[in-house]
């Protein structure tokens, strides 16, 4: 059982999921992170980390969300937190956009967050100083060539964060959105060439990638008890290139 705090991490093993986790536990914070797919990956995370349980779930899945939730309480006795940062993406233009690929991603980046609340909300809320945060994406506001599901389910997460934070507000539970630009680390960016990150880079205010660490920064200060009167906000960490 835990003494501090607890927090439940979706995506918590990869990219800025990861970083969130890492910090939180560097801060003596007991955390459950998810994972989708990469055993590997999650693996690797978890060895030696006395503080972090590692589930693989779907978060699509409304059972699989009950079962992280209730695996998080079995393991930790209370759950105090909840940040959203699993995410996919299909990409392609919407004349070519597959009905399948705009499903998976608005079930999984926007319905899998609404699902995961729902789960999770009665044991947030009974901690009285409960944090709701989720992971947005500047696409959500700016939109972007390509990537018409995931723009959408991103901006989604901004009505759903402040209906939240109206509705949990008695409670003292707070709910509020991140949004980072272009990061290094990512599956968005995974694998790309120099050229394109260059070609991003010089459309960012800054000149460069963020990296997760600085969006899992923004995270970790909406969590922290001194953002209690911080609730239905975006923080947004993209260089200056949403301005």
């Amino acid at each position: 059982m835990a003494d501090g705090p607890v927090a439940i991490v979706t995506g918590g093993t990869r990219g800025i999921g990861r970083a969130v986790s890492a910090r939180l536990l560097a801060d003596g914070w007991s955390v459950l992170a998810t994972y989708r797919h990469d055993d590997a990956a999650a693996a690797a995370f978890s060895a030696d980390q006395a503080n972090l349980a590692v589930v693989r779930a779907d978060a699509s899945d409304a059972a699989a969300c009950i079962t992280v939730v209730a695996t998080a309480i079995k393991r930790f006795g209370h759950v105090d937190h909840l940040v959203c940062s699993a995410g996919i993406n299909r990409d392609a233009p919407v004349g070519e956009l597959m009905d399948s690929d705009w499903d998976a991603v608005v079930d999984t980046n926007l319905s899998g967050v609404f699902r995961m609340c729902r789960a999770a909300m009665p044991f947030i809320e009974a901690s009285h100083r409960g944090r709701i945060v989720f992971v947005s994406s500047v696409a959500g506001s700016m939109g972007n060539v390509g990537q018409a599901a995931y723009a959408a389910s991103k901006a989604g997460l901004v009505g759903l964060a402040r209906t939240l934070a109206r509705e949990l507000a008695a409670s003292g539970t707070t709910v509020n959105i991140v949004v980072p630009g272009p990061t290094t680390g990512t599956d968005m960016t995974a694998g790309a060439d120099a050229a394109f990150v260059a070609a991003i880079s010089r459309k960012i205010p800054l000149h460069r990638l963020g990296r997760p660490e600085e969006t899992a920064h923004a995270v970790r200060f909406l969590l922290d008890d001194l953002a209690a009167f911080t609730t239905g906000s975006t923080v947004t960490v993209d260089g200056g290139l949403s301005m």
